[in-house]
């Protein structure tokens, strides 16, 4: 694998990468996405960041069948920090430390400067890679694309207060859902935005297939899922997308 800096040939892969990142893993409407890539990484955008002497853009590149292809990209912008932007690798070459080679050669060019990094809160686990890179959540914030504002979670090196992804609320050993007692599994759980889903079973000693779910942030067992295993709370809004996060960086 070959991390080097972003060509202007680069352009459509970035902008091809991202849109298949955020498709996959991220709770975002296709008119978000859209707005973000017209926004963010249009041509004229892209050029913008490749000639700022203040960011840096790099791109993970990979030979495949003597094709050399672009999998995977960060932006960094260098100021009293190093500001991780955006990183985002082809959902098709996740698991390949294509993400971990970005951040580790991204690190290498910020000099003595600390590394924070700012990632969409409509993520589902992204912190979990940072993590794994030594940072941890710090904050919050807003920014505006477009004409929407999006939440952002902060992530920075050292003095993190918070334990992202944890439960709010105690998890019971079982819980009365459609009027019977069913058993909840505190070893079979499914990473939330904000905490910890955990499966409930059909019944207590009985069928051991998921039956629903148990929301940790709020204690609340109204959890809808789809055909894409997409879970989200309809109390407080805690949420779980696809599984193609759980490996969406590393």
């Amino acid at each position: 694998m070959d991390v080097r800096p972003a060509e202007s040939d680069d352009r459509e892969r970035i902008r091809a990468i991202t849109r298949d990142s955020l498709q996959s893993s991220y709770a975002l409407s296709p008119q978000q996405i859209e707005m973000i890539l017209e926004e963010q990484f249009s041509d004229a955008s892209l050029d913008a960041l490749l000639e700022d002497g203040d960011t840096t853009v790099l791109v993970a590149e990979e030979t495949v069948d003597a094709t050399a292809s672009v999998f995977g990209f960060v932006t960094v912008e260098m100021g009293s920090e190093a500001t991780i932007r955006w990183l985002h690798v082809d959902p098709e070459a996740r698991g390949g430390d294509i993400g971990t080679a970005l951040f580790e050669r991204a690190r290498e060019t910020v000099d003595e400067r600390s590394v924070r990094a700012c990632i969409l809160d409509a993520t589902v686990d992204g912190g979990t890679f940072l993590e794994e890179c030594g940072l941890e959540q710090s904050d919050h914030d807003q920014i505006v694309i477009g004409s929407e504002e999006f939440a952002v979670d902060i992530f920075t090196e050292g003095g993190g207060t918070e334990t992202p992804n944890e439960p709010s609320v105690s998890i019971p050993d079982s819980i009365t859902v459609d009027g019977d007692e069913r058993p909840v599994d505190r070893e079979d759980t499914v990473p939330g935005r904000e905490a910890p889903f955990f499966v409930i079973h059909g019944s207590v000693g009985g069928a051991t297939e998921a039956y629903g779910y148990f929301c940790s942030e709020c204690g609340s067992t109204d959890v809808s899922a789809d055909s894409l295993e997409r879970l989200e709370c309809g109390n407080c809004g805690n949420a779980h997308l696809a599984d193609e996060w759980d490996d969406a960086y590393i």
